[in-house]
């Protein structure tokens, strides 16, 4: 088990990306780096093992639901990539979209998320998130992978 310092931020828009990396590294104390391409993802967090992922659900190519349940070492996609993901990856993942569809929020949890948001709409909120998500994450200790 680890104490939480660093955090992967994967999101394909841009700037949804610049903000919550923006409000991530203003709660300081942690390493915050971002990605915008899913499948790029899944290869930095096998290599560089952030602590935690906070993962957007609708991406083209490969949505949130698709990296998790690669991670997780689900899926008929988890066999051809298992070298790049490895087996039943353990880290803790925040999916965060702008669909709040019950639909949604119960397909991600089903899928081994570890929580669930709905992304915010001011700079302002996602500072508010990413402090609450770190509170959270930061009172216990993390699985290691």
């Amino acid at each position: 088990m680890s104490k939480l310092a660093t955090v992967l931020i994967v999101d394909d828009n841009p700037r949804c990306l610049e903000f919550m990396t923006l409000a991530f590294a203003a709660q300081g104390g942690i390493t915050v780096s971002s990605e915008i391409k899913p499948v790029t993802a899944l290869d930095r967090i096998r290599s560089e093992k952030p602590d935690l992922v906070v993962l957007d659900v609708k991406m083209p190519e490969l949505d949130g639901f698709g990296v998790l349940s690669l991670l997780r070492g689900e899926g008929d996609l988890y066999l051809y990539l298992e070298d790049m993901v490895g087996e039943g990856n353990p880290v803790p993942v925040v999916m965060c979209s702008g669909s709040a569809l019950q639909n949604d929020i119960d397909r991600a949890y089903a899928g081994g998320c570890s929580g669930y948001l709905e992304k915010p709409t001011t700079m302002e909120d996602y500072r508010t998130m990413a402090g609450a998500i770190l509170q959270y994450w930061k009172r216990g200790e993390l699985p290691r992978h």
